[in-house]
């Protein structure tokens, strides 16, 4: 996965944030919340905190077990899972694309509810279902089309972009001449010592399981 290119934070959300009318430092602004974006998305094991403008297709090594995990998937509308049953790297065969409720599920069950939507990170296969029982430990072998990223950016993660870049601009204003090389100077300045930043890794650092 590349770089982040939309920053989690658009310029008039920063320059409302931080109560900034003029105009001259914009471009500058643009580049360095671009930067903070990516350095998060790194930070947070390269998870991706957008979404896909439209749904993409992916490709999963099945496991053969129950549940395969997959990357963030922020909707279930247009979500299509296809698996190679027959190991002959293709999913046109009869049976091959699987239904939503009827063959697997997609996981955690409640990501889309509670005060902040969850992207699906998973997806289980239906007991009894009879197609198929686990996932195919077969490289290659499952396709998934989705919207991936999250279902919205996270307020923490603004937050932290926010927080990110004012350092960014204290570095640049002390006298550094390039503040987005100084970008770990950043960090560790407002990162390692941060709640913020501590909190978000705590929360949105992929591997850590959702409820």
């Amino acid at each position: 996965m590349g770089d982040v290119t939309d920053p989690y934070v658009t310029l008039p959300e920063y320059k409302a944030r931080v109560n900034m009318t003029g105009t001259a430092d914009d471009e500058e602004m643009k580049a360095q919340l671009e930067a903070a974006s990516n350095f998060i998305f790194h930070e947070c094991g390269d998870r991706f905190f957008s979404k896909d403008a439209a749904a993409v297709v992916r490709l999963f090594d099945g496991n053969g077990l129950t549940r395969l995990y997959v990357d963030d998937i922020a909707s279930l509308t247009g979500l299509i899972v296809k698996v190679d049953l027959d190991a002959d790297f293709d999913f046109i065969d009869t049976g091959e694309t699987l239904t939503i409720g009827t063959h697997f599920w997609a996981g955690p069950a409640n990501a889309a509810l509670g005060p902040e939507a969850r992207p699906y990170t998973f997806l289980d296969i239906v007991p009894w279902n009879g197609r198929l029982d686990v996932w195919p430990a077969v490289p290659r072998s499952v396709q998934v089309t989705a919207v991936f990223g999250w279902p919205a950016v996270p307020a923490a993660i603004k937050e932290a972009t926010v927080d990110l870049v004012r350092k960014l601009r204290d570095i640049q204003q002390a006298g550094a001449s390039e503040a987005l090389q100084n970008i770990d100077m950043a960090m560790q300045m407002a990162g390692r010592q941060s709640f913020i930043f501590q909190d978000m890794r705590r929360q949105y650092r992929r591997g850590v399981p959702f409820a």
